[in-house]
């Protein structure tokens, strides 16, 4: 059993595309009228939603960026009150219930009424988290972490020392996926041997880095040593 990473440097969070999954959200409470910005001119039905990204927020992991938040404001809208709390209602328990590689959740709500247009409409601030991979629930990224070096060992103008390597393995995941995906990267590491190195890969320590939603970011440490000489 094994995980599948990708380099650290290599990761591509400008490819991810979270418009789908806040569309679908407000369609599912809308019956399908749900629009970008604003209502189109032409619109007669009395239930219908917009949406707009309010804000962007990329997330690193010691200085990569390997992950995004978006803040959306949906609005929802109806005629009645009575018709506007169970489309509020809906959307509420469609992020809660929602599951896949873009994560949701709530942040804020309020709910108004506009003169103008004689509606009633309920506001949410939605943020959306997704891993730079492709349309994976669970994700893993590699880069360099440090290195740190011991004394030369030699006694005279030559250089021998002992050099401990560390690498990081970020993961993500809701809490139940990264119980499983820790131990499937701790199974395929432990006791690794590489070219150049004096010692197995080994095991250095594990530590959150945030929770994004139901997204959660672990990064696992691993070392390993190598010896390395002057000419």
């Amino acid at each position: 059993m094994g995980i599948t990473a990708q380099a650290s440097s290599q990761a591509d969070i400008g490819a991810v595309d979270m418009v789908p999954l806040v569309r679908s959200l407000g369609d599912l409470v809308t019956a399908g009228h749900t629009y970008p910005l604003r209502l189109p001119p032409d619109l007669e039905v009395d239930q219908h939603g917009v949406y707009q990204l309010a804000s962007r927020r990329n997330i690193e992991a010691d200085g990569w960026t390997i992950a995004r938040t978006d803040t959306w404001l949906v609005s929802l809208r109806a005629a009645s009150f009575d018709a506007l709390r169970p489309m509020a209602d809906g959307f509420v328990d469609a992020v809660a219930a929602h599951a896949g590689p873009v994560g949701a959740e709530i942040t804020d709500a309020a709910t108004d009424y506009e003169f103008d247009q004689r509606q009633f409409r309920a506001h949410f601030e939605l943020q959306t988290t997704a891993m730079a991979t492709d349309a994976a629930s669970t994700a893993a990224f590699v880069h360099v972490l440090g290195a740190a070096v011991q004394d030369n060992a030699l006694a005279s103008m030559a250089v021998r020392q002992t050099v401990t390597r560390q690498l990081a393995v970020v993961l993500a995941g809701n809490a139940l996926q990264l119980e499983g995906t820790c131990t499937a990267a701790q199974e395929a590491l432990l006791g690794l041997e590489s070219d150049g190195a004096v010692s197995p890969l080994e095991y250095a320590g594990g530590t959150q880095l945030g929770v994004f939603g139901h997204q959660i970011l672990w990064r696992e440490t691993y070392q390993y040593q190598q010896v390395i000489r002057s000419s």
